[in-house]
C-alpha cells in the first residue's frame, strides 16, 4: 500500500498494515490450570515479536496477577464454582507491552502496592512467599491498580526492544 492510499484508507477508518499490532484478549475463570493455559498462549502470541527476556518479565508479572486472583480473589478457596472471572489484555505498540487486568474478586489490600524494599536479611532466613507484588512493581512501569464497585482493574507498562533476537 503506497502512501497516498494509507492516507485514503485512514481517512476512511480502515486499519492499516502499518497500524496493526498484535494483541492478546481472554476472558478466563481464575483457576490454576486456566491461568497456566493463557500463559501458555501468551507466549505462543509474542514469542515472534519480542525478546526472550522480555516474554520472561510479561510471564512471571502475568503469573503473579492471576495466580493472586485465584489464590485471593475466591477468598482462598481454589475449588469454588464462583470463582473470579478476569479479563485480560495485552498490546503490543512501539514502546512495549501495554497490560490491563480486571477481576472480580476481593479488594487488593491498600498495604500491596506499597513500595517495599526486600529485606535485609540473609537468603536462608527469608520468608517463602510475599514478594509477588515486590516483584511486580519491580518489573513493570506505570503501575495503577483501583477497584470500582464489585471490579479490581489493574493496568500497567512493560517495556521491551523491538529486536526479538536480543
Amino acid at each position: 500500500m503506497n502512501a497516498a492510499n494509507n492516507a485514503d484508507a485512514k481517512r476512511a477508518g480502515q486499519v492499516t498494515q502499518s497500524r496493526r499490532q498484535p494483541m492478546f484478549h481472554r476472558v478466563l475463570h481464575a483457576r490454576p490450570m486456566v491461568v497456566r493455559d493463557t500463559l501458555a498462549a501468551i507466549r505462543r502470541r509474542f514469542a515472534a515479536e519480542i525478546d526472550e527476556d522480555a516474554l520472561g518479565r510479561l510471564e512471571l508479572v502475568l503469573a503473579e496477577v492471576m495466580n493472586n486472583v485465584t489464590e485471593h480473589g475466591p477468598r482462598g478457596d481454589t475449588t469454588a464454582p464462583d470463582a473470579p472471572v478476569i479479563h485480560l489484555s495485552i498490546v503490543r505498540h512501539e514502546g512495549g507491552l501495554s497490560c490491563s487486568i480486571t477481576d472480580d474478586g476481593v479488594s487488593l489490600p491498600d498495604s500491596c502496592l506499597l513500595p517495599r524494599p526486600i529485606p535485609d536479611t540473609a537468603a536462608l532466613d527469608l520468608p517463602e512467599g510475599g514478594f509477588g507484588w515486590f516483584l511486580i512493581q519491580d518489573l513493570t512501569q506505570e503501575l495503577y491498580y483501583y477497584r470500582e464497585e464489585t471490579r479490581n482493574f489493574l493496568a500497567f507498562h512493560l517495556p521491551v526492544t523491538d529486536d526479538p533476537e536480543s
